[in-house]
């Protein structure tokens, strides 16, 4: 009898640690130097086989998913982030009759777009919270 509890605590935690192998999550938020908060855009994470991206909220935070599921798989990633909007359509007037499109600015530097330049990278090994401060053009 004490063998069967072994065993199916032994399976239990088992279960349990296999389980832990997959996404864990990753959130922050986006901030200038002064503390302002990026009020809008998405952070990137990404590396060679996989992309994942979180809104970044009027409060400046963010929490990844793949579009699949909540948060990523550990490891190391390049970290970009965009500070756009997607741009204001304006629909036709009875005026002039054509569609107005008025792209947004971005508030942050250009190279924070590109995981390259950007500089930024982040080791995933569990729970991350990867705070974020960026530079204005």
């Amino acid at each position: 009898m004490k063998i069967n509890f072994y065993l199916a605590a032994f399976a239990l935690l088992l279960a349990f640690l296999v389980g832990c192998g997959g996404n864990v999550t990753v959130s922050g938020t986006v901030k200038f130097a002064d503390g302002t908060p990026l009020d809008r855009g998405t952070v990137t994470f990404e590396d060679d086989k996989m992309m994942a991206s979180g809104a970044i909220q009027k409060n400046g935070t963010y929490s990844l998913d793949t579009g699949e599921t909540k948060g990523i798989p550990p490891g190391a990633y390049r970290v970009s982030i965009t500070g756009l909007n997607a741009p204001i359509v304006i629909p036709p007037t009875e005026i002039g009759g054509k569609v107005q499109v008025i792209p947004q600015v971005s508030p942050i530097h250009k190279r924070f777009e590109n995981p390259t330049t950007s500089e930024l990278t982040c080791e995933v090994k569990g729970r991350t919270i990867f705070d974020i401060t960026v530079e204005r053009p």
